[in-house]
């Protein structure tokens, strides 16, 4: 990680309000962007896509190859929609940028298998056990066509996007929907944010 700190402070210094970092290694060294957090959204409709595929373990990790999310963005954009959902082997394994988590109707909440192919997600890391503190319990397993079509609700979750409830799923709608996990989820993100033991000044690294 050696020159990662300067590199950030380079890139970040001047930029005002919340925003996204991104570091990238290359041979010559550490190069950082920073662009502005996209709009938060309450609520998104979503679409269904092919989840890519690569060999052996770059499956479920971000590298360069980002033609397929920009082709996965037009898709949900040409149909109204604001999310691609990635499906594999008849389940869904990810959201192109952020982690799906369903809600079950015995109020259970699912989220992928990274095995599947998903990307880890450091916002699920820090929700899932607020979630178990406030009494939804979170389990990995299959998003299949069963499980969604029962569930009550599904959430977005990403460094990003934040929380965002998914009202449709292909134009159609949970049968019987509930904004109390996209509500909690909210709060406790929130509370997670505010705390200033939170975050880490960059002189301190």
């Amino acid at each position: 990680m050696e020159g990662l700190n300067g590199a950030l402070s380079a890139a970040v210094r001047g930029g005002e309000g919340t925003r996204l970092v991104r570091a990238m290694w290359t041979p010559e060294g550490w190069t950082c962007s920073h662009r502005a957090c996209p709009p938060a959204l309450a609520e998104v409709d979503a679409v269904t896509v092919m989840a890519p595929r690569w060999a052996g373990a770059v499956t479920g990790t971000k590298h360069a190859a980002w033609g397929w999310n920009d082709d996965a963005r037009d898709a949900a954009e040409a149909l109204g929609a604001d999310a691609s959902l990635l499906v594999h082997d008849h389940k869904i394994v990810d959201e192109r940028r952020s982690c799906p988590v369903l809600l079950d109707e015995d109020g259970v909440c699912w989220t992928p298998r990274e095995e599947d192919g998903g990307v880890h997600s450091i916002t699920l890391e820090v929700v899932a056990p607020l979630l178990e503190r406030a009494g939804f319990p979170v389990q990995r397993g299959d998003l299949n066509e069963r499980r969604v079509a029962r569930a009550r609700a599904m959430l977005l979750l990403g460094t990003g996007i934040g929380v965002a409830g998914v009202s449709t799923i292909d134009g159609l709608p949970f049968e019987h929907p509930t904004d109390v996990l996209r509500s909690t989820a909210d709060a406790l993100l929130e509370e997670h944010r505010a705390s200033p033991s939170t975050w880490t000044r960059l002189e301190d690294l």
